[in-house]
């Protein structure tokens, strides 16, 4: 979105092959590119729902950022992760099971605030860069975030058809709830780091620049 306004050459990771300055991508899948973080980011993206109270949580495949999710969840209550497809998980849930799921499936109750009730405050996301002289980026970063809390509607449209991630019903939808949050602070991105390397080792790696 920031390409509209900046000189920033933007690209999706998911669809496009390179070498990048600044990469954001899920704390799970972003040690790959080898570079240092410099900020982690809060996006609600995905909701509990069905029955908080049970000890098995069913989610989408292995190996996605909602599977780790499910999986810090399980460890914080002694439960079990099943892995399935988004429909039955919905039907699980409807029959007294917990699930969770991103907000394009079903909207419930904020992934985020049931973690943080079970004391985990962690960024799912984080942004990495080649060194510390691509920190200016974050303040591009920041203007998008409020670009999106003043004009969701056309921010969805933008989202919508440079990511083809989602088609801009669905994005008009969820937009709202996503909350985007900012954060350089180390502590967050360490608390971050301890907890995501308790599911995914591979986060253990990470370095942060600074």
């Amino acid at each position: 979105m920031i390409s509209e306004y900046e000189d920033i050459g933007l690209h999706n990771t998911c669809s496009e092959d390179g070498s990048f300055d600044v990469v954001l991508d899920s704390i799970t899948n972003i040690a790959k590119y080898g570079m240092g973080i410099i900020a982690g980011v809060f996006i609600d993206m995905y909701s509990i729902i069905g029955n908080t109270d049970s000890k098995t949580i069913y989610t989408v495949r292995k190996g996605t950022l909602a599977d780790y999710n499910a999986r810090i969840i399980a460890r914080s209550i002694s439960g079990q992760v099943i892995n399935t497809d988004p429909d039955t998980v919905v039907k699980m849930a409807e029959e007294g099971h917990m699930g969770l799921v991103g907000n394009e499936v079903q909207v419930g109750i904020s992934y985020a605030e049931f973690a943080e009730r079970l004391g985990i405050y962690a960024a799912s996301c984080l942004i990495a860069a080649r060194d510390q002289s691509f920190r200016s980026v974050l303040d591009q970063y920041q203007k998008g975030i409020e670009f999106i809390a003043r004009n969701p509607e056309v921010s969805a449209e933008i989202i919508s058809r440079k990511s083809n991630y989602y088609d801009e019903k669905t994005m008009k939808r969820i937009i709202g709830i996503y909350r985007h949050r900012l954060t350089t602070l180390r502590s967050d991105l360490e608390r971050s780091i301890s907890v995501y390397s308790a599911v995914e080792p591979s986060v253990y790696r990470l370095k942060i620049l600074g």
